[in-house]
């Protein structure tokens, strides 16, 4: 009798640099993360670039690369990072983050929760977010000499990469912990590298 062929499917494994990394427990430097950002621009050029953005991938496509989950993996537990380089504005016009040159390479942004912590809040009452923004590699921003907010604000680019960032703080809306957030004013706060918060934008 025909044995039938079952097919399961494909179990992503992690990159040989992921399960390194995994292993030493060390840090990637600011020149290995910059490659790895280029690496993925480049091999990744479809849709005039919007292939590239990380935050923009579905969890199936996410499973099955593994060069998307390493630089996702960048930022702590319940961040994103936003990479200028590789980052998409959505909605109306859309357009890739202007003038990434100018900016940090990577933006951790602190991203929707169930219940609140002391760097993400949802006010239901106000339909309002706060979330917490900090600089990955301080010591590479180029507007590390600044004061305070401006420390992002003078480097940005162009004011309407906020959106980009106030997008990601919301992402998904919050659909994966229950939430509502499409309508959602947002508040961004700026954690300097003293681990100090200072406001950083107002998304009305």
């Amino acid at each position: 009798m025909a044995l039938a062929l079952i097919a399961f499917p494909a179990v992503a494994r992690p990159s040989a640099a992921e399960a390194e990394r995994k292993r030493s427990g060390s840090s990637p430097s600011f020149e290995e993360v910059k490659g790895w950002i280029d690496a993925y621009k480049a091999a990744h050029p479809g849709r005039g670039g919007k292939d590239a953005d990380i935050n923009g991938k579905t969890p199936a496509q996410i499973a099955a690369d593994p060069a998307a989950r390493q630089l996702l993996s960048l930022c702590g537990k319940d961040q994103r990072p936003v990479i200028p380089l590789l980052a998409w504005e959505y909605g109306g016009s859309d357009h890739p983050w202007k003038k990434p040159e100018a900016s940090a390479l990577i933006y951790c942004v602190h991203t929707p929760l169930k219940d609140a912590s002391p760097n993400w809040r949802y006010d239901a009452a106000k339909d309002h977010v706060t979330a917490d923004v900090y600089v990955k590699f301080p010591d590479h921003n180029p507007c590390k000499n600044r004061s305070g907010a401006q420390q992002v604000t003078a480097c940005i680019g162009d004011s309407t990469n906020f959106e980009i960032l106030v997008d990601t703080a919301s992402i998904d809306d919050g659909r994966d912990v229950g939430l509502s957030l499409a309508s959602a004013s947002t508040t961004l706060r700026l954690i300097l590298p003293d681990a100090t918060k200072v406001h950083l934008w107002d998304d009305e």
